[in-house]
């Protein structure tokens, strides 16, 4: 999975930031996605779930504490990683803000390049980490169609059929290799889709995995690397 299928969802109320975040994010390869409070925050998670939020803690009318807080208790937002920016660096607040299960704590002003690394930090981690469901999660759709997966890497894998995938949707994906492989356990959830065709009638979408752990990470690179997938 490529850096330019990685969406970052910035939340912060000084415009100059967001346009800041927006340049040296998309320069780095990421799309990212702009909110100018925690309410639009909100709104824009509930279009389109990001790989990763950036949020600021001192916005207002609404903090960025109670934000990720509201974030954090909703089950569909909890795997997303969060890394925060702020002016502040008081013990007791990062410790405090920590304690809500963030990735990472940027202090302003902020450096590029420190911060692009604890981005792509947070997003590693996240893939090599081990993720459970709630007990009784389920998927939000079930497909049932005839595809097959034409790419499969550690993070997610490509998969071609007669139907295009809405982004952000949960999956559950039959098939006898990946039950083989350990991810039958996990949640499959589209992201882009490609915008062309791999030939006529048949499309091509992109699925994340939610996260999975170095186990299954290793299954998969034996599994690529003796030809079993692209």
């Amino acid at each position: 999975m490529t850096l330019k299928q990685k969406t970052i969802l910035a939340v912060d109320d000084d415009e100059d930031i967001l346009k800041f975040l927006k340049k040296i994010l998309e320069a780095a390869g990421f799309t990212v996605l702009t909110a100018p409070s925690a309410d639009e925050g909100r709104e824009l998670l509930a279009r389109e779930l990001p790989h990763l939020i950036i949020s600021d803690l001192n916005m207002e009318p609404e903090n960025g504490y109670s934000f990720i807080k509201s974030v954090r208790k909703e089950k569909l937002y909890q795997h997303i990683p969060i890394v925060v920016l702020s002016a502040v660096n008081e013990f007791n607040i990062v410790k405090k803000v920590i304690a809500l299960g963030i990735s990472d704590y940027a202090i302003k002003p902020l450096q590029a390049p420190l911060l692009v690394g604890k981005i792509k930090k947070a997003l590693f981690k996240k893939e090599m980490s081990t993720w459970t469901p709630a007990k009784g999660a389920e998927p939000v759709l079930t497909v049932r169609l005839e595809a097959e997966v034409v790419e499969l890497g550690e993070a997610g894998y490509r998969l071609a059929g007669p139907f295009k995938l809405t982004p952000g949707k949960k999956l559950a994906v039959d098939a006898e290799e990946f039950r083989k492989l350990g991810l039958g356990d996990l949640i499959h959830q589209s992201s882009n889709l490609l915008k062309s065709s791999l030939r006529g009638g048949v499309f091509s979408n992109d699925v994340t995995f939610m996260a999975v752990n170095e186990a299954v990470a290793s299954r998969i690179r034996q599994f690529v690397k003796k030809g079993g997938a692209s």
